[in-house]
């Protein structure tokens, strides 16, 4: 074939015995292209073929859920709640408003990891200050 839409190579015989509205013009035989069924326009109807589309999916929305709220379980963070708060708002847009969905998992996301940050920032302060001052003399015996 000489490629989508276009007529078929010479010789060749439709092995149904139709000719399935072949005329030679890529735009002028579609018989999808008005009616009932295509958009009203000569030529404009379904267009070729392409991967379904597929209905966002909520992974990556639970996922951010549960890791914000374990990290509000272990009080890793004061960021965690929003975050939590933002990916629970998400998973209720995901059929109505899937672009927002996917914003507010972002941002849930940039919380966690933010959240984090932090903790481990507050880990390394912690750590460093009892090692301060254990070695200034300071002892807890007492």
């Amino acid at each position: 074939m000489s490629g989508y839409g276009g007529s078929p190579p010479p010789g060749w015989q439709d092995p149904y015995g139709g000719s399935q509205g072949w005329t030679g013009d890529p735009y002028g035989g579609d018989p999808y292209g008005g009616g009932a069924y295509g958009s009203g326009y000569p030529g404009h109807g379904y267009g070729p073929p392409g991967m379904p589309t597929k209905p966002p999916g909520n992974g990556s929305t639970v996922a951010a859920l549960v890791c914000n709220i374990v990290s509000v379980a272990l009080c890793c963070g004061i960021l965690s709640v929003p975050g939590v708060v933002t990916s629970a708002i998400a998973m209720g847009r995901l059929q109505s408003d899937p672009e927002s969905a996917r914003k507010l998992t972002v941002w849930s996301w940039v919380l966690f990891g933010a959240s984090v940050v932090l903790g481990i920032i507050a880990l390394i302060i912690y750590i460093f200050v009892v090692v301060l001052a254990e070695t200034n003399g300071y002892d807890s015996t007492y």
